[in-house]
Order: structure tokens, then sequence, then C-alpha cells
């Protein structure tokens, strides 16, 4: 049984191209291993290290080395990841839903409506992080109550000069936040529905 956003079993090659599954057959991972993974520096993977987010060891060189079941479990539960040989930069489910401010639910059949390209990393499900923001640039508009002209243009599909009209005409309310106009869009898809024109008569 596969679920929407976790795996029944835990395989930390799950994700790897054939170049690394061939590279790393071995237990434990290097710093400079698990920084070209993740693709993270060195110096970061060390700072998580010494800060205990990442659980490493010495080996008899006194260098640090990873278990790949612990980097796995670290690396799967990150927010977001970077660009790496495991997968294009992504989110987990709970930073996607973190960032649409919207439920797990709807969450899923977002990138489900959207296509949005996801992969495994142990058990848990990714998200294409860029995929994911632009189909979330489409998504938002719909959701709001007032938009930028950008946003509206982009929406009903028209010059700026016509919502500026629709304002000058007090066919639109108008709201001033953060230095920036926001447009009701009630009222301007009331004159869509009205009359089918967004022109001034």
């Amino acid at each position: 049984m596969i679920y929407n956003n976790k795996k029944h079993f835990y395989d930390p090659y799950d994700s790897l191209d054939a170049e690394w599954k061939a590279r790393l057959s071995h237990e434990m991972l290097s710093v400079r291993e698990a920084a070209r993974l993740s693709g993270f520096s060195r110096q970061y993977i060390n700072k998580l290290i010494a800060n205990g987010v990442i659980d490493a060891k010495k080996n008899n060189d006194g260098n640090y080395v990873i278990a790949w079941k612990k980097f796995v479990r670290w690396f799967s539960a990150l927010p977001i990841t970077l660009t790496s040989p495991i997968g294009y930069a992504s989110y987990s489910l709970k930073e996607l839903m973190r960032y649409t401010g919207m439920s797990r639910c709807w969450v899923l059949k977002f990138a489900t409506r959207n296509s949005i390209p996801s992969y495994y990393v142990g058990m848990y499900r990714r998200f294409c992080k860029y995929a994911c923001e632009e189909a979330w640039k489409r998504e938002s508009i719909a959701l709001k109550r007032w938009l930028t002209i950008e946003e509206a243009c982009t929406l009903f599909d028209v010059d700026a000069e016509v919502i500026f009209a629709l304002a000058a005409l007090h066919r639109t309310r108008v709201k001033r936040q953060n230095k920036s106009l926001f447009y009701n869009k009630a009222d301007i898809l009331s004159v869509v529905k009205k009359g089918g024109t967004l022109c001034h008569e």
C-alpha cells in the first residue's frame, strides 16, 4: 500500500540515480559525500554535526562519518532542499502546507491538480519547489479578496489602464497597504458578470 506522502517501507537508496547507487555501497558517508548528496557545503554539514542536528561519529582517522539511514532521516525531514544528486530543489509536505497556508488534503490535491513533480527520499515524498511556487502564483490569486494591479490584470486578462479606469469611476474599491494599492476582486468580478466588459462607459 502506498500513501500520498509516505511509503510503507524505508529504503535509503530510493531516490538516488544509478551512478550514486554504484558509488555509495558502503554504510557510512563522509562529510564531503553528505555535502555532495544534500547540495549543502561541507562547512554547513560540519556545523550541523557540531550542533547535534546530524548524528555523526568519528572514524579511526578522526574524521566525521554519517550512517546512511541517519543521513536520509535528516535529509527527508528538511522543510526545503536544494538541487542535488538526490533530486531537484523541493518542499516537504509540511513546508508546502506552511507556504500556502492550506490543509494537508488541499495541498495534496493542489499537487495533483497542477501535476507537481515529486520524488521520495526514504519514506517521505518531496515536491518540486519551482513548480509549487509557479502553481501557487496562479492559484493564490483566486483565493484573495484584494489584488495588486499585476494580479488583477493576470486574473481578468486586461491591461492596467482598465483597472485604473474602474477605480476612477468608483466601480471598484481601492485600499492602500504597505505603500501599495490593492483592488477589490469582487467589485471587478461584478463588472465582468454584469456586462462582460471592464471598459468604462
